[in-house]
């Protein structure tokens, strides 16, 4: 008898539920026709804690009313950025449902939508790009990046537009994911003519590239080997932890640049810089202090700070020197660094040399 009084409050609940459910779709879904969208997503965002039990039909209707829904507002520029990457997330749940169910009814509009929504992001992303509006830009390519994760291309491209928005805080974010995910950039590129611009574009695929040849948009198709970007990464790292004032990570991806390319000039020279740099700061010190008996033992604790940096610094140059003797700038510097710490020596048998 317990058991069937159970079953019963079982079904009843359930039922309620799944009629629940159905009654939210209706009512956002009537939201929705009437354009009224904010309306909608507050209805769908209330109940979407039901929608996790309900049955597969339902939350295909769901998700596909819920992508619907914030594509609307993305296209009426409320919160652009945010309900684009939202609507290709519930397309995503749309067609995990159906493959759990094994009944295809919107899977396919999801795709085509999914691939729409990248294709109007990208060349929005590119218009901003060549309008300068580098932070829209960056927005729009992070979220064709969380769309598909796996296309880390996209990740790159967004931290380099942060970077030249200057909005470092969201760049040195970036690529420091970049560099947790060893993406290097190296593989092949894609490219065509637009027919209308005359641009060499690149494509984030073959098939991507090879449609839109195939649909008249695009000609002169090729493939172009594309290096490595491991060096660029870490040197616009160095220079945003260096704008930030954090001297000690800057000198970290300084030098993951020399591991990646030991015979890259300017991070031999900067590094030296961030030595030289350190030692203005000790020297703004020494200036302040007084001549009490403590104040000169601190004085004299300097001066040995000071010449350890200079020497730091010379360290890095010798190196540069040993790896690309014909760069002039990393010759000069250490020229008059030798000659600063009355380094007569050195001074006279690196000057001999050239």
């Amino acid at each position: 008898m317990k058991t069937k009084f159970l079953t019963i409050i079982y079904f009843l609940f359930f039922s309620i539920t799944s009629f629940s459910q159905k009654s939210e779709i209706k009512s956002a879904e009537n939201e929705f026709k009437n354009g009224r969208l904010q309306q909608a997503i507050n209805i769908l965002n209330d109940a979407e804690y039901l929608i996790f039990n309900a049955e597969e039909a339902d939350q295909s209707e769901f998700y596909n009313l819920k992508a619907k829904v914030l594509t609307g507002l993305a296209e009426k520029n409320i919160e652009q950025s945010k309900n684009i990457a939202l609507a290709i997330t519930a397309y995503q749940d749309l067609i995990a449902a159906e493959k759990a169910s094994g009944k295809f009814k919107y899977s396919v509009f999801a795709l085509e939508a999914i691939k729409k929504i990248n294709d109007d992001l990208l060349n929005s992303a590119l218009a901003d790009i060549k309008a300068k509006r580098f932070a829209e830009g960056a927005n729009k390519m992070h979220t064709i990046y969380l769309g598909n994760a796996k296309d880390t291309i996209n990740l790159y491209y967004a931290a380099s537009y942060y970077k030249d928005a200057k909005d470092y805080n969201n760049a040195i974010k970036l690529y420091e994911k970049l560099d947790i995910l060893k993406f290097s950039g190296k593989a092949l590129g894609y490219f065509a003519v637009n027919k209308n611009t005359g641009d060499d574009e690149l494509f984030s695929s073959l098939s991507a590239r090879d449609l839109s040849v195939k649909a008249g948009t695009h000609i002169k198709p090729r493939i172009e080997k594309m290096p490595s970007k491991k060096v660029e990464i870490y040197t616009n790292m160095a220079f945003i932890y260096l704008e930030k004032g954090d001297l000690d990570k800057s000198e970290l991806y300084n030098n993951k640049v020399l591991e990646a390319d030991p015979k890259d000039p300017n991070a031999y020279l900067n590094l030296a810089y961030l030595k030289i740099d350190a030692k203005k700061a000790v020297m703004d010190e020494m200036s302040n202090l007084g001549t009490s008996a403590k104040d000169m033992k601190t004085y004299d604790e300097l001066i040995i700070k000071k010449d350890n940096l200079i020497k730091k610094a010379i360290s890095y140059l010798e190196k540069g020197n040993v790896a690309i003797p014909s760069d002039q700038d990393i010759y000069k510097l250490l020229l008059n660094l030798y000659r600063s710490l009355d380094m007569t020596t050195e001074y006279n048998a690196l000057k001999a040399r050239i």
